[in-house]
């Protein structure tokens, strides 16, 4: 019997594999002879465990009983893809009764304003192999990809988890279900749910269905999806929030009860001003779509502290409770909140000095009572009520003596904004933005969810602009010069300066990009493009570079300067260059990317407008930006890149041609020149190699295997914001190690947000072969965005 292999990859080597073969070159077809069932096992798990995972994905197998097979009709229907095959053979028992094979397993999410009480539970996939072996969710589901079984592994779990819920779970509590997109779709799932939740007697309010990312899907569809289900009683949570497919148009879509904040972004959140940012946009979105927050992946102390000082309401994570096949009746208590573990988050305004206790009325107060009260205070508008001193209402004056009825509850509106006393001045600030109005009185409770008073928002406005934080004068993803401060200056340099040239940087297509690739990998672009311009003109003599906000930037010039168009043209060249690092390759070798309704966009562009008073004096930064949109208008219907002049008729500047600077090449030689220096177990033995190549921000290596043999070598500069050790770790399942290894070839990764130094970075990979030329080691190095524009070699001065 023959096993034929047809490949993407005609010059893989395969001698490593210890198998006899025959090749056909013309056509990729590697043909392998075997015996019996265990031979051919051996032949699968040969190729399983040292083929690249990418190579596999795009190869196809099929058996014959000889070299030549010639009916094509039997061929045709012999052919299947490798991974479907292999799956098929080594775990056929997934295709019978796969809910025999389901195990759930339970996590309780917390509630915050409750001192850390039980709120609910999430039901968690685990499937039994035949051996005993537990696979986790991520791993049963591939498996079910594989042999295109998901929908059935998806209802399996969901009706195991519902008998959870029925068996042992408490009625009141509830429980969290996570649900394919598209088993969603089907119309025979909500039918099977309802159907399951009669038959075990289970309340509707109490099951949230959990969309869980698996693929990308409309939101529009998603959404009347959705309805159908609210409307049968159900709530809608969705999952992983900040990452993947989830994004905000979605959750705009959906208006999901619950989101689920992705762990990437919370764990080890405090300090990182880009994950504090991202979580402060995800937080005020969801307050103002009236979604709860649920935090996911809490492990440390300080993470928790971190979600408290946010006002986040519910988290889950192992510092809590690990997931078990029968739920937790308790978990870990709140952290104290004391200075050694708190997240400090730096802020100079103190909420509690504003806090007033308010008129408060208990909720089983008669009418007439409360009637009473409002007589006895005239000057009092509004009061709380409370229920065992908890706030649950708000009773206006105009209510209690106009309209009629028997119960207190009748006449209460729903509680406006709740805070708390540890809440940050960014994010009142943020709502005091999205609010702006004649907003009412905000409550505020303490970490036991205990009312402590009311706050009037246009105070609070008021003293956030009096103090003038000293912080509020930076972008926090590009710490340049941004708010009231950048418009001052430029309001300074029009006043006083005839001369003042204004330019304004603006990226194309960037909502575009945001839908197709995510708000983080958004906000790595716009971190790139801040660095070149800040690298290119930050420190030049008479130039202010500032953030305008999102992904405008401003540069102000007091002079007009004849080389500042080549200057801008470098900032185009070097931002198409390196930002080919934040799109897939597709999408770079097709020059364009396409969002859900097909529309095309190009990669990589930006349009520059340059407001130079040839057309008339500039009165305010107001009239600037004015001119500038004009200029933008043209320059946005052109392809591409472009500088549009102010002049009689607006001057079209386009680049002519590609730069491609050598700053990776300059990456890899410097990491190649650190094979001079002694690496040792000394953490320490590499500290001169960083006053050499300050750009790397750590380094490491790894043996053939992708085991580390030292600990990290750290940049002092980056001391306590990288972790020491790292010995032994195991990094055989990272790409830098598995593309170095496979291809004996140096790698360069695209950008992502380092947990390591909370920061937008990309890592580099060097194979170092020994005097046969196998494989020795691999050097490996993190470089920030900041680097990355320093070694294109941006920098200038005008």
């Amino acid at each position: 019997m023959k096993l034929y292999l047809n490949t993407s990859h005609q010059t893989f080597d395969f001698a490593n594999l210890d198998l006899i073969h025959t090749h056909n070159p013309e056509t990729s077809v590697f043909i392998f002879d075997f015996d019996d069932e265990r031979s051919l096992t051996y032949i699968l798990n040969q190729l399983a465990e040292k083929l690249p995972e990418q190579l596999l994905e795009n190869s196809y197998v099929m058996i014959a009983k000889d070299a030549n097979p010639t009916d094509p009709a039997e061929t045709m229907s012999s052919i299947v893809p490798f991974n479907i095959f292999y799956t098929r053979r080594l775990h056929s028992w997934l295709l019978d009764d796969i809910s025999l094979h389901v195990q759930i397993y339970f996590q309780p999410i917390v509630d915050f304003t409750q001192n850390g009480k039980i709120f609910a539970y999430e039901a968690l996939c685990r499937i039994k192999n035949p051996s005993g072996e537990l696979l986790n969710g991520e791993e049963s589901f591939k498996l079910a990809s594989q042999l295109k079984c998901s929908e059935e592994l998806d209802i399996a779990c969901q009706q195991n988890a519902l008998v959870g819920k029925a068996n042992l779970i408490a009625p009141g509590t509830p429980i969290f279900i996570n649900v394919l997109p598209q088993t969603i779709m089907k119309k025979r799932w909500l039918t099977l749910m309802m159907e399951a939740l009669s038959k075990y007697g289970i309340e509707q309010r109490e099951v949230v269905i959990e969309i869980v990312e698996s693929e990308k899907v409309s939101p529009e569809l998603l959404s009347e999806c959705c309805d159908e289900i609210r409307a049968h009683g159900l709530r809608i949570a969705l999952d992983d929030m900040g990452s993947g497919f989830n994004g905000l148009r979605t959750l705009a879509a959906v208006r999901a009860d619950y989101i689920k904040i992705d762990r990437a972004i919370v764990h080890e959140a405090q300090g990182s001003r880009v994950r504090t940012v991202l979580l402060e946009a995800i937080i005020s979105m969801a307050q103002r779509l009236g979604c709860t927050v649920v935090a996911e992946g809490l492990e440390r102390v300080e993470d928790i502290n971190f979600c408290l000082d946010l006002g986040l309401a519910y988290a889950q994570g192992y510092y809590f409770a690990k997931p078990e096949s029968k739920p937790t009746q308790s978990v870990a208590a709140l952290p104290k909140q004391d200075d050694a573990h708190r997240s400090h988050i730096p802020d100079e305004f103190r909420i509690g000095e504003f806090v007033m206790r308010g008129l408060t009325i208990e909720v089983n107060t008669s009418i007439e009572k409360a009637r009473e009260i409002f007589r006895d205070n005239p000057d009092t508008e509004i009061a709380v009520v409370l229920d065992h001193l908890r706030p649950i209402g708000l009773l206006k004056r105009g209510k209690v003596f106009t309209q009629r009825s028997s119960s207190l509850g009748a006449y209460c509106d729903a509680l406006p904004k709740m805070i708390t006393n540890r809440t940050p001045s960014s994010l009142l600030a943020r709502g005091l933005y999205l609010e702006r109005g004649d907003a009412e009185p905000w409550i505020m409770v303490g970490d036991d969810g205990v009312y402590i008073g009311i706050i009037q928002p246009l105070e609070i406005m008021a003293q956030l602009i009096s103090r003038k934080m000293s912080t509020g004068s930076l972008h926090p993803l590009s710490q340049l010069t941004t708010g009231p401060t950048l418009r001052q200056s430029l309001d300074v340099s029009i006043r006083n300066n005839p001369n003042t040239v204004l330019v304004y940087i603006d990226l194309d297509h960037f909502k575009a990009y945001n839908d197709r690739y995510g708000f983080i990998r958004g906000d790595a672009m716009i971190r790139l493009l801040s660095e070149i311009v800040r690298q290119e003109f930050l420190g030049a003599t008479g130039t202010l570079v500032g953030h305008i906000g999102g992904d405008d930037f401003v540069l102000i010039l007091d002079h007009i300067n004849t080389k500042l168009e080549d200057k801008l043209l470098d900032v185009i060249y070097h931002f198409q260059d390196l930002a080919s690092h934040l799109y897939d390759t597709s999408d770079l070798e097709r020059g364009f990317f396409t969002t859900e309704d097909g529309s095309e966009h190009p990669v990589a562009s930006i349009s520059i407008a340059v407001v130079n008073g040839s057309q008339g004096a500039l009165s305010n930064s107001v009239a600037a930006a004015e001119r500038a949109a004009y200029l933008k208008k043209i320059g946005k219907s052109n392809i591409g890149s472009i500088i549009v002049v102010e002049d009689v008729t607006p001057r079209l500047v386009v680049p002519e041609h590609e730069v491609h600077s050598d700053w990776q090449a300059r990456a890899l030689d410097a990491l190649q020149s650190l094979l001079q220096y002694r690496r040792s177990e000394d953490s320490h033995c590499m500290d001169g190699c960083f006053t050499d190549y300050p750009f790397f921000e750590v380094v490491f290596e790894l043996n053939a295997n992708g085991m580390q043999r030292y600990p990290n070598w750290i940049n002092p500069n980056m001391y306590g914001k990288i972790k020491a050790g790292g010995a032994g770790v195991d990094r055989s399942l990272q790409a830098y190690y598995n593309e170095a290894h496979d291809t004996l070839k140096p790698y360069i990764s695209n950008i992502y947000l380092s947990t390591a130094t909370e920061d937008f970075c990309l890592t580099v990979s060097l194979p170092i072969l020994n005097q046969l030329g196998g494989l020795e080691s691999i050097l490996v190095a993190d470089i920030s965005i900041a680097a990355m524009a320093m070694l294109s070699g941006v920098s200038s001065q005008l």
